[in-house]
């Protein structure tokens, strides 16, 4: 895959990119502009008759893995000279500062009531701060006016969530740096080698796949001389190496909020279903099939093991391959393991489903101060234009800069709005597995992430173990091919609430997080009887959680 579709594709695992940018009038009132696309009659670029330059002002983080081309900087390069070519903006920056430096000087800026013009936010509470501190511009009538169809059907595919995210009181206060809810997806990921050799059918059912954690455990068949466990687990318990899609296949729900049979929202980590999922938990690593130091190690510590031919059982995202697997399965230029992924198993007879978040990256704002918000929005519809119409040299020089080939410079990080697909990569698993069976290229339509896996897939199918983690994603039945099998199949459970954090929230949560996680690692080392859980929920509530609750319930209904 493209180097600038690695960081969204893997942006669970490395965090959202942030960038903050500012905007002043360089002439006076808002200007007309061409279209970004024919099809469009939204401003996305200045006319033959409108020659003036709207100066942008910034704030940057630098990023420090970009490769600068000789005589290039963020201060001077080719992507900002495509900006005020091809728009008519102008981006200087105020200062650049290292990714330490920055938030402290943004805070500084921000206490000061001495903003830049437009910047982006990493999450819901530094939206609501702004929005209570009456600082942001309401840009329901700006983005309406500016925005390209295209841009605007960007932001449709969640089913409209993330944008609602974005609103107070019904009014658009920021633009949401989208990108995939359901890239969060959890898999299972099993050693296929090691069914093979144990002659044991594929996972289909929970009960299938406790057996097989059970028979890995007793036959050790990594044959090495460390002890085998079944299935990974780090201290964090809920992510990549983590519990996620083993309580999914409960039917619960960690740190989620759901309806109810009365159509109210509960809070996923306290349900019955989860309590049935720990004590599951708490006999298997009575058993030995769970490494019993997992409290006190991280993923890459969690990978050793999994390396050392000791697990073969791991929940996490459609990436797992890319990191931390790739590390594992592949030694020395060669396969030394062979995985394969499957959809969620469940424990009855219905289907698990994936829990999966808001997948916003941030939050773009504007300050009610800026004289040309439309230029904000001008480049928000340059970015969809160069993502949605395959690979150009307009494209490539967004991306890669003025040598238009991707050298792994990461050129794609100068731009100041960065979107990434709300569906791209469900759509690719209805795609890229049929056009990797039938190696028919043209399927792919251009695409430049799509065409990239399927050319490591080809290779990796031609004895290039390279591609190895490509194919295991884009394959026939690999984690994309099941990613778009659960939103056929109707089995993503999202999270009901995605506002900003309640009042409660943000004074208990933090807490209550801890508390679950200790709670939860005890029951699940037999430290404390399962009748612990019972009590968790009791104290949840009285801490806290009820009270929150309400407040979420409270904001549920205003969404209706």
């Amino acid at each position: 895959m493209g180097t600038w579709q690695k960081s969204t594709a893997f942006g669970v695992m490395c965090g959202a990119l942030v960038l903050v940018s500012a905007c002043s009038n360089s002439g006076s009132g808002s200007k007309d502009g061409q279209s970004a696309s024919p099809s469009s009659s939204a401003s996305a670029a200045p006319s033959d008759a409108a020659k003036k330059v709207v100066e942008l002002t910034t704030v940057r983080s630098n990023p420090s893995d970009i490769k600068w081309d000789p005589g290039e900087s963020m201060d001077k390069n080719s992507v900002y000279d495509a900006y005020e070519k091809d728009l008519g903006v102008r981006i200087k920056n105020l200062w650049v500062a290292d990714s330490k430096q920055f938030t402290q000087k943004l805070n500084m800026m921000i206490a000061s009531n001495d903003i830049p013009d437009f910047f982006s936010v990493t999450d819901q509470m530094q939206l609501q701060q702004l929005i209570d501190s009456d600082m942001i511009m309401d840009i329901s009538a700006v983005f309406d006016k500016y925005a390209t169809p295209e841009t605007k059907a960007w932001f449709t595919k969640d089913g409209g969530n993330q944008m609602k995210s974005a609103k107070s009181g019904g009014k658009l206060m920021a633009i949401p740096l989208a990108d995939s809810p359901y890239n969060s997806s959890h898999y299972l990921w099993v050693r296929k080698d090691w069914l093979k050799k144990l002659n044991l059918p594929e996972p289909k059912t929970m009960q299938d796949l406790l057996k097989i954690a059970e028979e890995f455990t007793k036959q050790n068949p990594g044959g090495g001389a460390g002890k085998s466990f079944g299935m990974t687990l780090n201290k964090d318990l809920y992510g990549t190496y983590g519990l996620t899609g083993f309580f999914n296949g409960y039917h619960a729900y960690p740190q989620t909020w759901q309806k109810d049979a009365n159509g109210k929202l509960v809070y996923g980590s306290i349900q019955p279903q989860m309590k049935s999922a720990l004590k599951q938990l708490q006999d298997m690593y009575k058993a030995g099939q769970i490494d019993p130091e997992f409290g006190t190690k991280d993923v890459d510590k969690e990978n050793e093991l999994v390396a050392g031919n000791q697990i073969g059982i791991a929940y996490g995202e459609f990436w797992l391959s890319a990191w931390p697997l790739e590390k594992a399965a592949i030694k020395d230029g060669k396969q030394a393991q062979d995985w394969e992924v499957y959809g969620l198993p469940s424990i009855d007879g219905t289907p698990a489903k994936s829990q999966v978040g808001l997948g916003a990256n941030g939050y773009v704002v504007i300050s009610k101060k800026c004289k040309n918000p439309e230029a904000v929005i001008q480049i928000l519809n340059q970015w969809v234009k160069i993502s949605s119409n395959g690979i150009t040299d307009e494209r490539n020089l967004y991306m890669n800069g003025k040598g238009l080939k991707d050298t792994g410079n990461l050129y794609f990080k100068i731009n100041p709005i960065r979107l990434f697909s709300q569906d791209g990569n469900v759509q690719a698993g209805a795609v890229l597995p049929k056009a990797i069976e039938a190696k028919d290229k043209s399927l792919l339509k251009g695409d430049p992430d799509w065409t990239n896996r399927y050319e490591t897939s080809m290779r990796y199918q031609n004895g290039d173990v390279t591609g190895w983690l490509n194919w295991m994603i884009a394959k026939p039945g690999g984690s994309f091919s099941i990613m778009n099998q659960y939103l056929l199949e109707k089995r993503y459970q999202s999270d009901e609430f995605f506002g900003a954090p309640t009042v409660t929230m943000q004074d208990k949560k933090s807490i209550l997080d801890a508390k679950e996680k200790e709670t939860f690692t005890k029951i699940i080392m037999g430290q404390v009887s399962i009748d612990e859980f019972d009590k968790f929920v009791a104290d949840w509530k009285s801490l806290g959680g009820e009270k929150i609750t309400q407040e979420v319930n409270d904001w549920f209904a205003k969404q209706k």
